[in-house]
Order: C-alpha cells, then structure tokens, then sequence
C-alpha cells in the first residue's frame, strides 16, 4: 500500500485512530518523506483554525420566520384532481375496438378483397419474393402504427376532460 497517497490513513493518524503497530510504520515513513510531513502540519494547521472558529449565531426574529414558512400545515391541502374512469375507460374501449377491427382487416387479407387495386398483383408486381416484401412491409407499418394508441387515448381524454379546449401549454407538455 503506498502511503503517500493513502489520505484516510493520515487523517486517522490525526486523530489516533492508528493501532500502535500503525502508527510507528507510519512516523517511520514521516521520517522519510517530506511530501507527507508537509502535507500533515498542514492538515493539523487547518485543523487548529478550524477549532479557533466560533459559532455563527443567527438572530431570534430571523429562526422564528423561518421556521414559520416551514411549519407543515395541520392539515394536507386537498387534492382538486378529478378523474372520470367510466369516461376514460369508455374511451379505451372504443379505441381498442377499433384497432381490433383494423388489425383484423390488415392481417386478414379483407383489405386486399376489398379493394384488389391496392393489391401487389394490381401494382404490377408479379415476382412472389417481392410481393411477400411489401406485404411484409405493409404489415410492420401498420403494426407500428398501433404504437401510438396509448398517446391518442390520453390526447382524446384529455380534450374530452377540458370540453373539446386545447390550450398552449398543451402542446409545449408533450
């Protein structure tokens, strides 16, 4: 262990913390190495001005302001927030019934019956690899869109909660 650098060992050399067999390797070191007798009258100036300082006193009037503006009320304020779960849930539900009805539509092929122009033979893609590309595509799209259901949920209840009003601070919260 190099000593020298070792500032918990001087600091409890400071205060004799040091066993006796520790102590005397560690004056055997001070009696070798300047740095570190510098380094502890220095320590032990600070600590003698240290213990010169008097204690600063605040005054009465100040203490008592204080802890006025600190003292906790005898009672906890209460709690203005109003939620409406029925709302909220019916809110979800429909949402969710939704993308149920989409995904469904998406993954089932009904799309593609229903509107054979947006299929990839009437595209003019005939290769099968391609086609299975961007049916695949088609599908990680519309799959990934799914991830923002949970923001449009809350933007919806929260309009609904405010009556339809958006104010500014909206838009800088999200």
């Amino acid at each position: 262990m190099d000593i020298c650098s070792d500032d918990a060992l001087k600091l409890d050399y400071l205060n004799g913390l040091l066993s006796e067999k520790d102590r005397v390797r560690f004056e055997e070191h001070l009696a070798v190495c300047i740095e570190c007798r510098l380094e502890i009258e220095g320590l032990r100036q600070t600590a003698a001005a240290v213990a010169d300082l008097t204690p600063l006193s605040v005054p009465d009037a100040w203490t008592a302001a204080v802890k006025d503006r600190l003292a906790v009320p005898s009672r906890p304020a209460p709690v203005h927030r109003i939620t409406n779960i029925f709302l909220y849930a019916l809110i979800s539900a429909g949402v969710t019934a939704v993308l149920v009805l989409l995904t469904w539509l998406v993954l089932g092929g009904t799309i593609q019956r229903w509107l054979p122009g947006l299929s990839t033979a009437a595209l003019g893609i005939t290769e099968p690899r391609a086609a299975r590309i961007i049916d695949l595509i088609a599908m990680i799209l519309s799959l990934y869109s799914l991830m923002l259901i949970p923001s449009i949920i809350d933007n919806i209840y929260l309009l609904v909660r405010k009556g339809g009003r958006r104010t500014s601070a909206d838009s800088f919260a999200r």
